[in-house]
C-alpha cells in the first residue's frame, strides 16, 4: 500500500493541512506502521496497520482494540492517553490513527524523579476500573504454561549459558524449567487490574511536562504488577539504573492511595516475583544470544532471585 494515498486521504479529511514532510518511526512500530507528519503549523504521529505490512489477522485484531480504545477514550478523557486527533478502520487502507505528537525519553533522561513519576502514572492506570473499559469486550484469561512454548525457551536458554560456560549455575535454569508451574496460583489469584500489557520506557512519551503512555493494543485485565515488574525488567535491561524494591515499595504506596485501601507489599513482592520469572524465563534468552556476560548475569540474577521467593530454588 501507498502511504502517500493515506496522507492524500487524510489531507482531504481535513486532519491536517498540506503535508510538508512524513518520516517513518522505525522504533516500536512492530506490526503497524508509524511516521511522523509535519503539516507546517504542528506533528502529529500517524499509525497505520494493515494487512500488507506483514500484519497477520492477530495483530489486526490487537489494533482494532487500541482504535477502539482511543475511540472509547475520546468519552473517558483519561489525562495520561495520546490525544487522538483522528481515528477510522478504513475498507481500503486499514486502521488509521492520528495522534498528537509528544516527544520520547532518551534513555540517559530516566532518573529517579522521572521514574517516580512513570510508577505513579502506573499505578494511576492500574486503579482504571474493569467495569469502565467494558466497552472493549477484554476479559480476564488465566495464566497457562504453554509446554513447548516453555521447552523452547528453555532450550534457548541453555545456548545463551553455553556461550558464557561455567559463569552460571545450570541447576538454576533446570529447578526453575522443572517447577514453573508454581506462577500460576500467584498470578491467578485475586483481584485482577486494569494492565497496560506493554508498559516500559519506551512507551512512555512526554510535552515536556506531563507523561503520556502509547502504544494500547496489548490492554488486558491481570496482575498489576505485571505492567510495573515489565517496566523495572526493560528499564534496567536498557541499561538504566533502577532501585527494584525502593520503585516496588513506592508503587505500593501510590496503589494503596488510588486505590482506597492498603496493600500488602509482601504480596505485592511475591507477584511481582511471579511475574518477572515467567517473563523473563519465557522471552528474554532470544535477546540474550550473543550478549555480554554482564548482561546476561542480570537477568538470569533477577530469575533466579524471584524463584527464591517463590520457593522454586
Amino acid at each position: 500500500m501507498d502511504i502517500s494515498e493515506v496522507l492524500l486521504y487524510l489531507t482531504e479529511k481535513k486532519v491536517w493541512k498540506n503535508v510538508v514532510s512524513c518520516e517513518p518511526i522505525t522504533l516500536g512500530a512492530s506490526g503497524a506502521r508509524l511516521f511522523t507528519v509535519t503539516d507546517g503549523e504542528n506533528q502529529y504521529v500517524l499509525k497505520v496497520a494493515h494487512e500488507s505490512f506483514r500484519c497477520d489477522e492477530e495483530r489486526l485484531q490487537s489494533y482494532r482494540k487500541e482504535y477502539s480504545f482511543y475511540r472509547l477514550n475520546q468519552d473517558l478523557q483519561l489525562p495520561y492517553v495520546p490525544e487522538a486527533v483522528y481515528a477510522e478502520e478504513h475498507p481500503m487502507y486499514g486502521i488509521l490513527l492520528v495522534m498528537k505528537h509528544y516527544e520520547a525519553i532518551a534513555h540517559e533522561q530516566w532518573d529517579l524523579e522521572l521514574q517516580k513519576k512513570a510508577v505513579d502514572l502506573c499505578a494511576r492506570l492500574n486503579c482504571v476500573s474493569v467495569e469502565t473499559l467494558k466497552a472493549l469486550g477484554i476479559q480476564w484469561s488465566p495464566t497457562r504454561i504453554d509446554a513447548d512454548f516453555t521447552r523452547n525457551s528453555y532450550q534457548v536458554w541453555i545456548e545463551v549459558l553455553e556461550e558464557h560456560e561455567g559463569r552460571f549455575d545450570r541447576n538454576v535454569l533446570d529447578e526453575i524449567y522443572k517447577n514453573l508451574e508454581a506462577v500460576c496460583p500467584v498470578l491467578n489469584s485475586e483481584p485482577q487490574y486494569i494492565c497496560h500489557g506493554d508498559y516500559h520506557p519506551e512507551n512512555i512519551l512526554s510535552d515536556g511536562k506531563n507523561l503520556y503512555i502509547c502504544d494500547w493494543q496489548g490492554i488486558t485485565i491481570g496482575k498489576c504488577v505485571g505492567d510495573i515488574s515489565f517496566f523495572l525488567s526493560r528499564g534496567m535491561g536498557m541499561g538504566i539504573s533502577m532501585d527494584a524494591d525502593m520503585l516496588l515499595s513506592y508503587y505500593c504506596e501510590r496503589l494503596s492511595e488510588y486505590k482506597g485501601m492498603e496493600i500488602n507489599p509482601e504480596i505485592l513482592q511475591k507477584e511481582r516475583s511471579a511475574s518477572a520469572l515467567l517473563t523473563t524465563f519465557s522471552f528474554w534468552a532470544f535477546y540474550l544470544k550473543g550478549a555480554s556476560y554482564e548482561s546476561v548475569a542480570g537477568h538470569f540474577a533477577e530469575m533466579e532471585e524471584a524463584a527464591k521467593v517463590l520457593g522454586i530454588i
